[in-house]
């Protein structure tokens, strides 16, 4: 009992920093998740502190893109860009990523394999095409602008195998949600050509704004999210990471629109709008470059030294995976091995 106490009172100052940070489990964190402060505005007070400080970057780094990139961005909550490299550079990305041979994390989702590759710059130098990508100077604005920390994202590979050989888990991925309480991006360069075969992504936009009803959305959802025990309803999800119905996204106004594009297609979205994967109707494969960029949403300042700050993040996240890893391949969760990544599945 009194080991309880004294880790719960060690624990208070880090829960008391992660409530100015990107902190969003209620489970985790029981400032976060309580029931009381959130009945009084806890949560909505910081997804709207958030939401604020947010624009507030975005239009101090608006000179980095042109307007009309700021304009879809900003309404839709997206930016696309089909045939993004030039033909024959793509052509050579494409071959160096089938060819790419290295440390790949595996695990599954639904009845689709995941790989993936971390691809730091130490890895990126030594791939001529995965480097020129990630120094394209209009990935790199775009990333740094979107963002809104003047910050170059994290790189992966994500390869998907879907309808795979696999013994089915539970698929967050397909559910429609919304990542966090605050603004930040993903974005995917397309190796293969998007269809429903290999499914899709699927994004709400205008789903990014702050109105009136997803704010009214988000109070409603931190309640329930503050529940215990058996009050809480079976298959949600306590991460803070809401999931949204079709009738609460119709309610709101919403329209989920599909992605299916061609390879070479550069889809940067923000991720506090509802988006999910879509679901594949065969065995097949979906390789992106897939990139994130997530900060502290609380910082009202961007980063005046990209590059060094983007290897100061790349260097911390990947102790954090180093300590994933560990319990993920402990408990089966996640298995990881060296080679390529599978490609045999066909098409529909």
């Amino acid at each position: 009992m009194a080991k309880s106490k004294i880790r719960f009172l060690w624990k208070w100052p880090q829960w008391l920093l992660e409530l100015l940070s990107w902190g969003k489990s209620f489970k985790n964190n029981p400032i976060i998740g309580s029931y009381w402060l959130n009945l009084c505005g806890l949560h909505v007070a910081r997804v709207v502190l958030a939401q604020l400080l947010f624009r507030f970057r975005l239009l101090l780094l608006a000179p980095l893109v042109p307007a009309a990139d700021r304009r879809e961005f900003q309404e839709n909550g997206f930016i696309l860009k089909e045939n993004f490299l030039p033909a024959e550079q793509f052509a050579q990305l494409a071959e160096e990523l089938e060819r790419y041979e290295g440390d790949v994390r595996e695990f599954v989702e639904g009845t689709t394999l995941t790989q993936r590759t971390f691809m730091t710059h130490h890895v990126r130098d030594g791939m001529a095409e995965l480097k020129a990508l990630a120094d394209n100077r209009q990935l790199d604005c775009l990333m740094r602008y979107c963002s809104s920390k003047n910050r170059p994202p994290l790189f992966y590979i994500e390869n998907l195998c879907n309808h795979a050989n696999v013994t089915p888990r539970p698929d967050p991925q397909r559910d429609m949600h919304a990542d966090t309480f605050h603004p930040c991006v993903k974005g995917w360069l397309y190796i293969d050509p998007v269809d429903d075969s290999n499914g899709p992504y699927i994004y709400v936009p205008g789903s990014h704004k702050l109105s009136w009803a997803r704010l009214k959305w988000e109070y409603r959802q931190s309640l329930e999210a503050c529940k215990q025990g058996a009050a809480r309803a079976p298959g949600r999800y306590w991460d803070g990471s809401f999931r949204v119905s079709a009738a609460a996204l119709e309610e709101m106004g919403f329209a989920p629109r599909k992605f299916c594009v061609p390879a070479n297609t550069l889809l940067i979205g923000n991720v506090y709008g509802f988006h999910r994967r879509g679901e594949a109707l065969a065995p097949s494969n979906r390789m992106t470059v897939w990139m994130q960029a997530r900060d502290n949403p609380f910082n009202p300042l961007f980063t005046l030294w990209p590059r060094s700050t983007a290897r100061a993040f790349e260097w911390g996240w990947g102790r954090v995976l180093e300590r994933l890893d560990r319990g993920k391949l402990a408990s089966g969760e996640q298995r990881s091995f060296r080679g390529r990544f599978s490609r045999q599945l066909t098409r529909g």
